[in-house]
């Protein structure tokens, strides 16, 4: 409690921390003037309530005070709001530049100009994530993603939002994938640009195809330039700095006198069509090994020298006939199976964690549905390396990809086994069936429970379908195997005379005081159920049996005595229990109650009551019905407050469905359900039954606007796909333009029949597509006249 001058003068003598109810410290609080800081700052800082606390912050202006104040975890986050209040251009920057509270602009933020402004002030990546995480508005978060390209900003985001936020996941997981992939790109380059640049350097003067040699490495290096100028502009807004272009072009040598080179001898284009079979042979040989990176390197090498070679010879003389057209089937089908080989180096790994998982075995699993839940994982993760591997058909299939092939089969094989197991074991099933019907039929009662029991073990391994069937005939069953057993225990209850023997007996050597209470008055039991008594010697029998009977209690009356002292211990325990709820209900504030708390405390007690039974009925009664009384209140005030619940989740039920019902973008839609998501979140606890209900008619609404909004991205991402293609297939025609002396028109067309098959493209792309397909068609005819003049 406090004790203030400043609040004691309010009370004229006696300190506001000494009152006892919150409502007059709030109102000693609101008394204080606004030059009484420090005392304000005291009040907000260590009173017990909340609203006095809040109550005294909303006068306090001493900003260094609240600055110290964000670190009180308890009031961090109201000391913050009114810091954000009282901030403005005259604040000193130790204050106006806190981390904190640049966090909270962010959280706080209700445009995307404000969001991007507080993002780009705060330092901390990973405090920046949480911070716009804590903003409530889509919109915002997603201007936020959209501007972000600082590489630890990128993954602090991508970390903090998986399972949050789909699109804004996604959007940076294909950022980042854009930096990774940019920047292997780079890496690849660089180590590209001192190839190129060693292998001009190489090229002698006296060397008889230095023209062609030079020709072709100066093409490779403005592509190679071109490509580093794309790369560098790719990774230019994650602010990575451009390489000097300039700086390498300076680096590549000069080209030397022509005249000092002598003239190019004939090249023999048999021989190096035969050399690219040969090295595509034995690339297909390499795979059947799986080879390393190093064999692979050195496979891409030859093959890239071959194709130098030819080219080479080629601009110094076109080859004849069509031995072009095959040497490039030969380059292109050793290019794919290096690829393939690629791929499979890099999967190598992940396919062999895979093979190595063991094919589930419907005859050893728990259940055939598990066994199949765990085949059809394993089939579409091997399912998907496969399409990652992507094997080209028309190569044997090296050992991984065989393998993988193999695994599928086998994982169909066992398919097949969980299905012929399913039915052996319906097939069981209906077999034990009869033989249980045909024991309750015999009142064979002990065949009856084993061949009960041997069936309820069988139901754990049967499909869902079959466990529910056979549930149901099985409680048939069982209501036909008790009623038998009760009536061969009636048929087999011993005559008078056997039970005045039983009883004497039990008198005799008499139990352990539980057992033998519970055998005397099952004894008693079965003599009562025979009737009374008819004649004398019955009786005789009857007095003989009451005075056996008689001795045999005698024993037990301690441990009737020790029941009667445990009867009274429960009295007082629900005794104690009452009188916790009363003070309970007595002392809770009903108008701010912690319903979840109230639910709580009403299971517990009803739990905690029926732990002390046995109770003396007649002592309990009174204690009983406040029990009850008080339950009903604690249930009525729940069954108000479920009522308030209730109607609110109906209405947000009805603005799902009218959201999913209107006319809106799928992308605002699910922006408008994910706030009601939010809202469902605070509309408060209901029984489980009624609140399943009601979930149940929220999520279907929710889950059809998700639905409609995935399947307009699907749309989208095709139609990008489609571009990509098309713009795959321009750039290949580009660069055959420009390599490619056996391009003629028939190439040409058929390039042309194949962009024609993109109906729908941008107009840009398609302008693109019919002037590179005019240019191409020029080139071929032109060559086609040369070659004819020639």
């Amino acid at each position: 409690m406090l004790k203030l001058k400043a609040l004691s003068r309010v009370f004229g003598g006696k300190a506001a921390g000494d009152a006892a109810r919150s409502s007059d410290r709030l109102a000693a609080a609101r008394a204080l003037a606004d030059e009484d800081q420090s005392a304000l700052i005291d009040v907000f800082l260590r009173d017990a309530d909340r609203e006095v606390r809040l109550a005294a912050l909303a006068r306090i202006t001493k900003l260094e005070a609240l600055v110290d104040a964000l670190d009180k975890g308890h009031m961090a986050e109201a000391a913050t709001r009114r810091l954000l209040a009282l901030v403005d251009d005259a604040t000193p920057p130790a204050i106006r530049d806190h981390p904190l509270l640049r966090q909270a602009r962010l959280s706080q933020a209700q445009t995307a100009a404000d969001a991007l402004a507080a993002a780009e002030s705060i330092a901390d990546a990973d405090g920046m994530a949480a911070a716009l995480l804590d903003n409530p508005l889509a919109e915002v978060r997603q201007a936020v993603a959209e501007a972000c390209w600082a590489p630890a900003a990128l993954a602090a985001l991508e970390k903090a939002v998986r399972g949050r936020d789909k699109s804004m996941n996604r959007l940076l997981r294909d950022r980042l994938a854009t930096l990774k992939s940019a920047s292997g790109e780079r890496a690849a380059e660089d180590a590209g640009s001192e190839r190129i640049l060693a292998a001009a350097a190489a090229v002698r003067d006296d060397d008889s195809h230095y023209d062609a040699r030079r020709d072709a490495i100066e093409r490779e290096w403005r592509r190679h330039l071109a490509a580093i100028e794309a790369t560098d502009a790719t990774l230019a807004p994650f602010g990575t700095v451009p390489r000097d272009l300039d700086a390498l072009r300076r680096r590549f040598p000069a080209r030397r006198a022509a005249a000092a080179v002598a003239a190019a001898p004939s090249v023999d284009f048999e021989k190096l069509l035969a050399d690219a079979d040969a090295l595509g042979k034995r690339i297909a040989l390499l795979l059947a090994d799986e080879p390393d990176a190093d064999a692979l390197a050195a496979g891409r090498e030859a093959l890239r020298d071959l194709a130098a070679e030819w080219n080479a010879g080629a601009d110094a003389s076109p080859p004849p006939g069509d031995l072009s057209a095959r040497f490039h089937a030969a380059e292109t089908k050793a290019g794919g199976a290096l690829d393939a080989a690629r791929r499979q180096l890099e999967l190598a790994g992940e396919c062999r964690d895979r093979l190595r998982r063991e094919v589930p075995v419907a005859a050893q699993a728990e259940s055939v549905n598990a066994a199949r839940r765990e085949i059809r994982r394993q089939r579409e993760a091997i399912e998907g390396v496969q399409t990652r591997l992507a094997w080209p058909p028309d190569l044997p299939a090296s050992p991984l990809a065989a393998a993988l092939r193999q695994r599928l089969e086998e994982l169909t094989a066992a398919e097949e086994q969980c299905a012929i197991r399913a039915a052996a074991l319906g097939d069981e099933v209906a077999a034990g069936l009869a033989k249980l019907r045909e024991h309750l039929d015999a009142g064979a009662v002990h065949d009856a429970v084993e061949q009960d029991h041997a069936l309820r073990e069988l139901r754990k391994q049967l499909p869902q379908g079959g466990a529910q069937a056979l549930g149901a005939e099985l409680a048939e069953a069982g209501a036909k195997l008790r009623e038998l057993r009760a009536w061969r225990a009636y048929a087999e209850a011993p005559k008078r005379r056997d039970l005045c023997e039983r009883m004497e007996q039990l008198a005799e050597r008499p139990r352990a005081a539980a057992r033998q209470a519970e055998a005397v008055k099952a004894l008693r039991e079965e003599w009562n159920h025979l009737g009374a008594a008819a004649s004398r010697d019955e009786r005789e029998l009857r007095k003989r049996f009451d005075a056996a009977a008689e001795r045999a209690f005698e024993p037990c009356r301690t441990h009737f005595q020790e029941q009667a002292e445990r009867r009274k211990f429960n009295l007082e325990q629900r005794t104690a229990i009452v009188q916790a709820l009363e003070r309970y209900v007595a002392d809770n504030d009903w108008e701010r109650a912690d319903w979840r708390g109230v639910e709580r405390v009403l299971r517990q007690a009803r739990s905690e009551w029926r732990q002390y039974h046995p109770m003396d009925r007649r002592a309990g009664a009174d204690v009983a019905a406040r029990f009850e009384a008080l339950a009903d209140d604690l249930h009525g005030r729940l069954k108000g407050r479920w009522e308030r619940h209730r109607e609110r989740k109906e209405a947000l039920v009805e603005e799902a469905k009218a959201i999913r019902e209107s006319s809106d973008q799928a992308t605002d839609k699910a922006n408008a359900m994910k706030a009601l998501q939010r809202r469902w979140k605070e509309a408060g606890p209901l029984p489980r039954r009624a609140d399943q209900r009601l979930w149940q008619l929220f999520r279907s609404e929710c889950d059809a606007v998700f639905e409609a909004r995935d399947k307009v991205q699907d749309r989208r991402a095709e139609k990008q796909r489609l571009v990509s293609d098309a713009q795959a297939l321009i750039f290949e025609l580009e660069r055959r333009v420009d390599i490619d002396p056996g391009l003629n028109r028939n190439t040409v067309a058929d390039y042309e029949r194949r962009l024609a098959e993109f109906e729908t493209l941008p107009k840009d792309l398609r302008r693109r597509a019919d002037a590179i397909l005019q240019h191409a068609d020029r080139i071929a005819v032109d060559r086609q006249q040369a070659a004819g003049d020639g």
